[in-house]
């Protein structure tokens, strides 16, 4: 028996040895494959996205959830940043912004609330608001350009909204006037 336990120890030792040869030079060879398709510029990376641009008229795929409320006396449909993640995202990289359609930022404390044009592609109007929902401060006509300067209230302000350039002068807004919000978005 001793014999036959060696013949079957040597037998599994070298069926694992060559086993693991085998996987060796497998992902040896896989490896030199991947490299010379690489050198074939098989391997690019796209410069240019494959996603088709949306259309004006498709504008609800980046803005699917929108609120109804009132700036002055223009109603509008409001894109809630109301958490962290999406308050730093804000509008940048976005196409464009609808007219009728603004986004407004809910902060839940009191600050000067500050907003930079860091990856914007269109000029927007800023209005801060204090708690109370009345305008404290607006900005006009803020262009990309500005990058990487920051805009602020030097009023406090909860609120923030941004629309598209010109909304503030189209719909006479003025200091003090109210905004309205649904009762989710009150402090």
């Amino acid at each position: 028996m001793k014999i036959a336990e060696r013949i079957v120890m040597v037998l599994l030792l070298v069926v694992l040895i060559s086993g693991g040869v085998w996987i060796y030079f497998t992902v040896q060879y896989k490896h030199q494959q991947k490299l010379e398709a690489v050198a074939r510029g098989e391997y690019e990376i796209p410069l240019e996205s494959d996603e088709r641009p949306v259309a004006p008229e498709e504008w609800r795929k980046i803005y699917p959830n929108t609120i109804k409320i009132q700036i002055g006396e223009v109603p509008v449909l409001a894109s809630v940043a109301d958490t962290l993640n999406t308050r730093m995202k804000g509008l940048s990289d976005t196409p464009f912004l609808p007219d009728g359609v603004v986004k407004l930022f809910v902060f839940g404390t009191e600050g000067s609330h500050s907003i930079w044009m860091k990856d914007m592609k269109y000029a927007l109007d800023i209005i801060w608001v204090d708690r109370a929902g009345q305008v404290v401060h607006f900005e006009e006509v803020v262009s990309p350009e500005t990058y990487p300067d920051s805009f602020s209230s030097p009023v406090p302000a909860w609120y923030v909204i941004e629309a598209n350039a010109g909304f503030v002068a189209s719909s006479s807004l003025a200091i003090g006037q109210t905004v309205l919000l649904p009762e989710k978005y009150r402090y």
